[in-house]
């Protein structure tokens, strides 16, 4: 043997004779949460089971479609429960025991121990149930586009399998699109036959509705039934049902708004009267007695905790019931939160510029005077304009540019349709109506009709045309139609259907955003009087006690402040309660940011602070 190869074996034999693997070894990390769950298992298997069946934690899970298993996720949230209660309690005593606390300070913090803990196990507690009530709401919202389609893709011959697989891939879906991968997972991992697969996910569906429109369309495939004129009837029924839960969304969002105000105006002025009468009572005892002047300070805690802790989150709660409630379609403005991440550091600069060019840097120091108050309105007031303005007008124009395009839809597809039945090729019909106008949508019709004069195919026409369109509805109308001419070869009777359905799209969705832009006043209302009234009634508490309102700088500077704050928050839902998105808030939000901050300047002036 070489002594090349004689080395080469020594190499692969180990030192006990065993030949060495060729393969390398490999070391496995965990993360940190993972480390974190292997001892939430090993400290809470055995309490996790009974707490799983208390609360029914794989119903709520398999509801919300999380693919984990219900004994680890109830050990976690029982390890994170007793763990935050250690860290809340521990926390609290040593602050206790090494800074000197007062009543009010010390029992706030025992209640935020107690509290946390609370939180952590209901916000556990409710995570399946938020994913299962997101899940129900996404799917309902797009379910009748969704028949709409596979109505259009059963006339024109397509089988289950094959809508299913198309369906999973057409980014103008969101939430159907997810169940549809759930059904293509069943059917290329696990074998079943489409059917079942679809029977399986919509029987462990949140939504009922989902439910009994898929099992009865499986029902019907089954027996032999005409599934065409099964379809039909439920899409009319979908969107009959549609249009009126639309109209009873108007009363929910009525009823948020008004406890919103109600919570964020009556209860917040009661409040504020309440600390402007101890602060009024403790600040004239003082003037009484001259001595003590020097040792008088005014606590702002509880005041500042209301302004800056309870009414934001007051805020995220509502506008988190808005987005459950109010119907919605897959397409995002990212572009618009990215512009505002964009502005934010230049809004910090400007800020900083404007608290130096008006005097306000006594208020880092800890010094507070009226003029200080001034200060922090125009740097709050800029920081606050600064960032906002930029994404108000990137989303002005986004929504410029969609303005009437849901009717012009509807009118475009009518019009194909009824020169197919000249017996014109589909790609010819959408070349003579784009000598027609239809308003905004028209430029998306000329684009498409040079791409196919040019010898493109119908979907790279389209998809050239839609493009930077940010439009939805015609974005999945358009998809709609091409793969009715891909399928069904565009006949006439295709086109038809695929043209009441829109028609019938249209009509509820400008009726869903005409109904909805009554809602963007209650919003104004409730900011103009959270900045006015707890300053007014201040002003007229002191002045019967005759003492200066400069007496109060902190709390009135604390009142102007969370004033301009909640106005920017009211803002931000009149925006979510009108067009069913944050990003159109903030238009609302600079606005009514201007009216705070004019209203306090006015106040104070009133006041001849």
């Amino acid at each position: 043997m070489a002594p090349a190869l004689r080395r080469r074996k020594r190499d692969e034999v180990g030192p006990e004779g065993r030949v060495a693997s060729a393969r390398p070894r490999t070391t496995v990390r965990l993360t940190a949460w993972e480390v974190f769950e292997a001892l939430a298992l090993t400290l809470f298997e055995t309490i996790s089971k009974r707490f799983v069946k208390t609360f029914e934690l794989d119903r709520s899970l398999s509801r919300a479609g999380l693919s984990v298993h219900p004994v680890k996720y109830g050990a976690v949230t029982l390890a994170l429960t007793f763990f935050s209660t250690l860290f809340s309690a521990v926390g609290v005593a040593v602050l206790a025991l090494t800074v000197r606390l007062t009543l009010i300070q010390l029992v706030l913090g025992t209640l935020t121990a107690a509290i946390v803990p609370i939180l952590v196990l209901a916000s556990r507690l409710a995570y399946p149930s938020l994913l299962a009530t997101l899940r129900r709401s996404g799917v309902e919202s797009e379910l009748p586009f969704f028949m709409a389609y596979l109505a259009t893709m059963v006339r024109g011959g397509y089988s289950v399998e094959k809508v299913i697989e198309r369906v999973a891939e057409l980014r103008v879906f969101k939430a159907i699109r997810t169940e549809a991968g759930r059904v293509v997972t069943l059917i290329k991992m696990f074998g079943e036959d489409p059917v079942t697969a679809l029977e399986r996910v919509a029987i462990h569906h949140p939504s009922t509705r989902f439910r009994d429109v898929i099992l009865g369309y499986t029902t019907t495939l089954k027996s032999g039934g005409d599934v065409l004129h099964y379809l039909e009837v439920k899409t009319r029924e979908l969107f009959e049902s549609r249009a009126n839960e639309v109209r009873a969304l108007l009363g929910r969002l009525a009823s948020l708004l008004e406890v919103y105000i109600v919570f964020g105006v009556v209860v917040s002025v009661t409040l504020f009267v309440f600390f402007a009468v101890s602060a009024a009572l403790s600040v004239a005892q003082a003037f009484r007695a001259p001595t003590e002047l020097t040792e008088f300070r005014v606590d702002i805690t509880a005041p500042a905790l209301y302004n800056f802790v309870a009414l934001p989150a007051m805020a995220f709660a509502i506008a988190l019931a808005m987005h459950l409630n109010q119907p919605r379609n897959p397409v995002s403005y990212w572009a618009v939160y990215g512009t505002l991440l964009v502005w934010v550091p230049v809004a910090t600069g400007a800020s900083a510029i404007v608290l130096v060019a008006t005097g306000g840097l006594d208020l880092l120091s800890g010094s507070v005077s009226i003029e200080g108050v001034r200060s922090a309105i125009y740097t709050a007031l800029t920081g606050l304009l600064v960032a906002s303005l930029p994404p108000a007008v990137k989303y002005a124009r986004i929504e410029r540019k969609q303005r009437g395009l849901v009717r012009a839809v509807a009118d475009m597809l009518r019009d194909i349709g009824e020169i197919r039945k000249t017996g014109l090729s589909p790609e010819k019909c959408i070349i003579l109506v784009s000598s027609r106008s239809y308003r905004g949508l028209t430029p998306v019709v000329e684009r498409a009709a040079a791409a196919l004069t040019v010898g493109m195919s119908l979907e790279e026409a389209l998809r050239k045309a839609l493009r930077g369109l940010r439009e939805w509805f015609v974005a999945a109308s358009f998809r709609f139609l091409a793969d009715s001419i891909v399928v069904g070869g565009g006949s006439p009777e295709v086109i038809d259907t695929l043209a009441r359905y829109t028609q019938m799209l249209s009509e509820l969705e400008e009726e869903t955003r005409r109904r909805m832009r009554t809602q963007v006043f209650v919003p104004y209302f409730g900011a103009v009087m959270l900045s006015s009234l707890p300053l007014m009634i201040l002003y007229m508490l002191l002045s019967i006690a005759r003492v200066p309102l400069s007496a109060l700088a902190p709390l009135v500077r604390c009142m102007v402040m969370g004033a301009i704050a909640n106005a920017y928050a009211m803002g931000l839902i009149a925006g979510k309660a009108s067009k069913a998105t944050l990003a159109a808030g903030f238009v609302h939000a600079s606005i009514l940011t201007v009216v705070a901050a004019a209203a306090s300047l006015a106040t104070l002036a009133i006041a001849g602070a």
